[in-house]
């Protein structure tokens, strides 16, 4: 069933491209989360100032096939997303993504800019065709990924890994940095986050903050064992009443299994993490890609890796040796490097190096730099 959908995303798209002209038009299309955010945003915001008669057209796939939708939500969403997302495209001269499209594969693209910028900075986690290991999906993704013409990354030695997880040749891969990162450089910017979370959290003004962002687990017992090794109540107990707790999980896990305690919020639901980042003195995860980001603000990190033999992801690089801080393989080494007040900056220095090759501003002009560069030459 999925096939025959690519099968008419793309025949609407070949069909308004054969008889089209190409126009000044961009196509933001958002295939991971909703509404239009992180490095969508951020270019569209960017070409708004650079050619204001630029066209820009923006889609969500899933505001378009929203769960909550009646039976006419559905059926609109439904023709969106077959006929006016393709045939927007069509004549579109970039088309910016931010997640695979499938349908590529059947695109015939000759002449556009098909320009990924995925949704996670740096490489830490294998994903992508790194772990898939359906034969099937792997031809799809690498058949769609040939109409790709540039992939932006955050460092040159990562390049190959995202070469791996797209099949995408290196040389159509530009380490730039991404949009998004330039948030960490902009003093304002992170002044302005940090109240967006003060405003709606007086509490933590004037407080120290510990954020806890773990990885979802694949089976429910494992997402149980999340917050009964991170013991909320003795990890207060041992921070002492200057501290805060906010504990971020992935969204499917329920809200209703978080046990609070006085000095501690339940930020699931908090919608954009970067605000959380700017808040936060410190860092408590396992194998989440949030230490690529947080890294830049240069703030202790420490790894709770209690189930790391089980864990199956795998990744990159070894992981004792290359991540940025300490570990602790059990709630008593956690509560230690808490009394500690564990910093190891050095680890997080080598993190970043590996992670970027540009610790500073300026990603959103390197990438529109590289754009411009390929147009000029006939790319």
């Amino acid at each position: 069933m999925k096939q025959l959908g690519y099968y008419v995303f793309a025949g609407i798209y070949n069909l308004h491209r054969k008889f089209a002209k190409m126009h000044n038009k961009v196509v933001l299309f958002n295939g991971h989360n909703h509404g239009l955010n992180g490095n969508l945003e951020l270019v569209s915001e960017e070409i708004t100032k650079r050619d204001q008669g630029c066209q820009i057209v923006a889609f969500s796939k899933q505001d378009l096939f929203h769960p909550n939708g009646g039976i006419c939500s559905k059926i609109k969403g439904i023709l969106c997303f077959f006929v006016k997302v393709p045939w927007n495209m069509a004549d579109a001269g970039k088309i910016f993504l931010n997640d695979n499209l499938l349908p590529l594969a059947y695109m015939h693209t000759e002449g556009q800019q098909i320009i990924q910028l995925w949704h996670g900075a740096g490489a830490f986690k294998r994903f992508g065709l790194s772990t898939e290991e359906d034969p099937n999906v792997r031809k799809q993704v690498a058949e769609a990924n040939k109409h790709v013409t540039h992939l932006f990354v955050t460092s040159t030695q990562i390049i190959p890994y995202y070469s791996e997880a797209f099949a995408i040749p290196t040389d159509r891969i530009y380490a730039t940095g991404i949009p998004v990162l330039d948030a960490y450089f902009d003093e304002e910017d992170k002044k302005r986050r940090a109240e967006n979370v003060y405003r709606q959290y007086p509490v933590l003004r004037d407080k120290k903050v510990l954020l806890y962002a773990p990885t979802f687990r694949a089976t429910a017992e494992e997402n149980a064992q999340l917050l009964e090794k991170f013991d909320i109540a003795k990890i207060c107990q041992t921070l002492g009443d200057d501290w805060y707790v906010l504990v971020k999980l992935h969204p499917k896990f329920p809200s209703e299994n978080i046990t609070l305690h006085e000095h501690c919020l339940n930020m699931t639901d908090y919608s954009d993490i970067t605000d959380l980042y700017m808040v936060a003195d410190c860092l408590v995860t396992d194998y989440s890609s949030t230490v690529v980001e947080y890294v830049l603000l240069d703030k202790p990190i420490i790894l709770f890796a209690y189930d790391l033999d089980k864990y199956d992801r795998g990744f990159y690089r070894d992981y004792r040796s290359t991540v940025p801080g300490d570990i602790a393989y059990s709630t008593e080494e956690l509560l230690q490097l808490l009394q500690k007040n564990v910093d190891n900056a050095q680890k997080r220095h080598d993190f970043a190096k590996l992670q970027y090759d540009y610790i500073e501003g300026g990603s959103l002009d390197r990438v529109f730099a590289i754009l411009q560069k390929r147009v000029e030459h006939g790319g």
